[in-house]
């Protein structure tokens, strides 16, 4: 089977990241599944935006938890563009599938509001199949239970290394995989490449599957592809 392709934020080479000439770019090049990060600003509109200050992106130090929908869109990426609404990303972008990083500064407001979204698209179900998500602390996992029981979560960080850990050592037990779930695994870890066909194959005996986690150049994204990786996490195009 041949392994799926995740945009990381869009392709932003030319484009600021998580807009949406990002994604219009990343859906053009054949991406099967697009990457986003959520925060909420604090009267509930949902943005797509991977730190909570908008420095790096548009120069401004404005954080968006302490912005209201209007003000927040005011500001614009280095390329011009307005910051992207999930409400727009939803809308344009029904051909691809999601993973939804739920930042942490505003995860429980994030999650009441693609809640609300949901019930009044009437869109609940659809999004649990549409979207995985990625938490950062149990409480949010329980909390996003709470709100959508049927979810697809993505392993987090420190699932990821304990994993990874335990199988470069041979201590499977300790691997602690669970069946269907995705762990994401770097190219190299402490000059040792970890894309290789032997450490997959010890995830995939026990269940797991592998995303690769953002490759470094085409080399990099060979290498995964003949691992037998099950996901790629790219921030440049699709290699065939």
């Amino acid at each position: 089977m041949d392994a799926i392709w995740i945009s990381h934020r869009g392709l932003h080479q030319r484009h600021g990241e998580n807009s949406l000439h990002a994604f219009e770019a990343a859906a053009e090049a054949g991406f099967h599944t697009l990457e986003t990060d959520l925060r909420t600003t604090h009267d509930g509109q949902i943005v797509l935006h991977h730190d909570a200050s908008l420095i790096r992106t548009t120069g401004s130090d404005a954080v968006i938890e302490d912005m209201d929908r209007d003000q927040c869109l005011r500001h614009r990426l280095h390329d011009g563009q307005p910051l992207l609404t999930f409400e727009h990303f939803a809308h344009t972008f029904t051909d691809q599938r999601w993973i939804l990083d739920i930042k942490p500064e505003s995860a429980a407001r994030t999650l009441a509001a693609l809640r609300h979204w949901a019930d009044q698209q009437q869109k609940g179900d659809w999004l649990c199949r549409q979207a995985r998500f990625l938490l950062w602390h149990p409480e949010h996992t329980r909390l996003l239970r709470q709100h959508f029981p049927a979810a697809i979560t993505m392993a987090p960080q420190t699932e990821c290394r304990r994993a990874g850990l335990s199988l470069l050592m041979g201590l499977r037990p300790l691997a602690a995989i669970r069946a269907g779930r995705t762990y994401s695994l770097p190219p190299v870890f402490h000059g040792l490449p970890l894309f290789r066909h032997s450490l997959v194959d010890a995830y995939h005996r026990l269940g797991g599957r592998v995303l690769a986690f953002l490759p470094e150049g085409p080399e990099q994204q060979r290498q995964a592809l003949h691992s037998g990786v099950d996901e790629i996490l790219s921030n440049t195009a699709p290699i065939r």
